[in-house]
């Protein structure tokens, strides 16, 4: 077996982060996973390989061994000791098993995950190897995709792995050849707390107004109109994203916004009664116009129609 149960000297470990799935937060310990970490303890005892009789390198589990190194203050910790020698391609299901102890692996970590397998396989036989695990599409795409991700801004790789950003947003983030234009827009989707349906939207409009006006994305963010919603102070979330929403929609199409304007101004000039409403077809396709009556209950409905008869 390659594996035995020892308490080794915590000086003894090397912290680093050549087989760890998440570097971007090595020695980051979350407040939930301390709470959980001092009321539990350690249910798994962190992985690392012998590098010798006496000195360790971390394979996984490098937050617990921070948390007894911080909070514990004991010398030594329990940890499961890969032999030297042992099989790549059995370290690398370890740290699969390991991770999906805790969670699934993010879209971040399968990256990464790739990136340390790639030192021992070569690209294109991984997904078969660990397709259960990694559950990845076919294509030939795929890995050099993920790989990209590995290439962002940390804060951008923060993003993906925390599950902020889906899988197809991704896809598009990544698309854009300037990295200020990517980062631009995560840290806005991130500020508004934005949800998968509206970083949509919201990353079409921008992208399409800044092509428009021959400005990079991150310098179209930055403008004293947007800005000012941005980082308004009195106004909540919803109502940033509902203001933002309304300019970038009438700089994306002014012509609209101007009939808009208009046919409001029609409307109000006719001073319908409080239950009466006038409506447009969407994005004034037709000359057609709706108006709709609000009755208090189908008595009055029924009353309202026999005077049209």
């Amino acid at each position: 077996m390659f594996l035995s149960c020892l308490s080794i000297p915590l000086d003894s470990i090397n912290f680093s982060t050549d087989w760890n799935l998440h570097p971007w937060e090595f020695r980051t310990i979350p407040i939930e996973l301390q709470e959980n970490l001092a009321l539990n303890g350690i249910i798994h005892p962190p992985l690392v390989i012998a590098d010798s009789e006496k000195t360790f390198t971390i394979v996984a589990g490098a937050r617990r061994i921070e948390f007894v190194r911080r909070f514990i203050g004991s010398p030594q910790i329990d940890c499961l000791v890969i032999e030297k020698d042992t099989p790549y391609g059995f370290i690398l299901n370890l740290i699969l098993a390991d991770q999906n102890c805790v969670s699934a692996l993010s879209l971040a970590e399968k990256a990464r995950f790739v990136q340390i397998a790639s030192r021992f396989l070569k690209i294109e036989d991984i997904p078969a190897n660990f397709q259960g695990t990694l559950q990845l599409k076919n294509g030939r795409s795929t890995i050099p995709d993920l790989l990209k991700i590995l290439q962002q801004d940390e804060e951008i790789i923060r993003e993906i792995h925390a599950g902020c950003l889906q899988d197809r947003m991704v896809s598009e983030i990544l698309s854009l050849p300037e990295e200020a234009d990517r980062l631009a827009l995560v840290q806005l989707f991130k500020n508004l707390c934005m949800g998968d349906g509206k970083q949509k939207r919201f990353f079409k409009l921008i992208r399409d107004i800044a092509f428009r006006e021959g400005s990079s994305i991150a310098a179209y963010l930055q403008q004293k109109e947007i800005t000012a919603i941005v980082d308004h102070k009195e106004m909540n979330i919803p109502q940033k994203i509902s203001h933002l929403g309304c300019l970038l929609q009438q700089e994306s199409s002014p012509s609209s916004s101007i009939a808009e304007g208009n046919f409001v101004k029609q409307v109000n000039n006719l001073h319908l009664p409080a239950n009466y409403a006038i409506s447009h077809s969407p994005f004034f396709e037709k000359d057609e116009i709706t108006l709709s009556i609000t009755f208090k209950n189908f008595t009055a409905c029924k009353q309202y129609l026999g005077q049209q008869q």
